[in-house]
């Protein structure tokens, strides 16, 4: 018992030495969003003490419904500290009418992982009238099943349901003729 004290004892301690030295810097971002010729751009600042930092791996994202959606691949930031990406103008836009946008720096070795959120207006307004107007498909709503996958079902529990009954009137008719012979 005491051999296994010992080796949890010095595991323990190289763990934290090694933590020790590897302290992490802190650093923060600013998203900016604008125009540039005809297609948007996102602008990622990441500073750490007051100073733009260099060669951080900045990830992009929209927030969406049930998780994330990544916009772009991932930019590494400039001398400067900035990270541009191109900002698809198709996405839609949430029942706010605003997207929330997310960028990211993950298990970067010097700032470790951090990120930031933002709300912008760049997207589009999603047309439901086109699925008001769907055409019966297997990928439709209830309303617009198929009319053979309709009758196909009703057909299988009409059929289901009518067996049951069947058998069920069956056993009181053996029961029924069982009192009236004794």
């Amino acid at each position: 018992m005491k051999k296994y004290k010992y080796i949890l004892t010095v595991c323990l301690g190289v763990f934290f030495t090694l933590n020790i030295g590897a302290q992490e810097k802190e650093a923060t971002m600013t998203l900016s969003f604008a125009k540039v010729d005809s297609s948007d751009v996102c602008n990622v600042l990441v500073v750490s003490e007051g100073k733009p930092v260099a060669d951080v791996t900045v990830k992009l994202f929209v927030q969406r419904l049930f998780g994330l959606l990544p916009i772009g691949k991932d930019v590494t930031t400039d001398e400067s500290g900035i990270a541009t990406f191109e900002f698809p103008s198709n996405i839609p836009f949430n029942s706010d009418g605003k997207l929330i946008v997310l960028a990211k720096v993950e298990d970067d070795e010097n700032y470790g992982s951090f990120e930031i959120k933002s709300e912008t207006n760049i997207g589009v307004k999603e047309d439901l009238t086109k699925l008001e107007k769907a055409e019966r498909s297997l990928s439709g709503s209830r309303d617009n099943a198929p009319i053979y996958f309709i009758v196909a079902s009703i057909s299988i529990i009409t059929g289901i349901w009518g067996t049951l009954i069947y058998v069920v009137l069956q056993i009181f008719k053996i029961k029924r003729k069982k009192t009236v012979t004794i």
